[in-house]
């Protein structure tokens, strides 16, 4: 289970819906673009550190282990996840580095980006608070409070 966000190129008055479901009705992918990627990398591990990197064209993935942040850039879609690691502040440290790359997706790949958990573009999300309390909620239903702080 993770928190997720797309990236999409919306024309003038689409809806997110709307611009989503043209991604998943494309009929041939669009082809990779290699110098957002290796930009992307570049930024990521300035932002991070150390990141692992898996390239199998025509996908491309980039995981910082610390934090689980995920970069994918499949079949020239880009996509982001993080999983619910994490809660409180440490959660919304990690929304922060999440929001930071998807940032950085956005300006290299001419994107738009999607937080689809909150309902809109990451662009307006002015406070994580409803993230954060997303976080909560998953390691409260699934116990990872206590294993999440003793390092479990």
């Amino acid at each position: 289970m993770s928190y997720d966000l797309y990236f999409a190129r919306r024309e003038p008055g689409q809806s997110w819906d709307a611009a989503l479901e043209a991604i998943d009705e494309r009929e041939e992918p669009l082809p990779p673009d290699l110098a957002a990627w290796d930009k992307i990398v570049t930024r990521t591990r300035e932002l991070l550190g150390e990141v692992r990197i898996v390239e199998y064209p025509p996908n491309w993935e980039l995981d910082h282990e610390a934090t689980g942040i995920s970069v994918n850039h499949w079949e020239g879609d880009w996509e982001m996840s993080v999983p619910y690691w994490t809660h409180g502040d440490e959660a919304r440290r990690v929304l922060g580095l999440l929001y930071e790359v998807a940032s950085v997706v956005e300006r290299e790949s001419g994107l738009e980006c999607f937080d689809p958990q909150l309902g809109m573009p990451v662009s307006e999300v002015t406070d994580p608070g409803r993230a954060v309390a997303m976080f909560d909620a998953v390691a409260d239903r699934f116990g990872r409070r206590g294993s999440v702080e003793a390092g479990i």
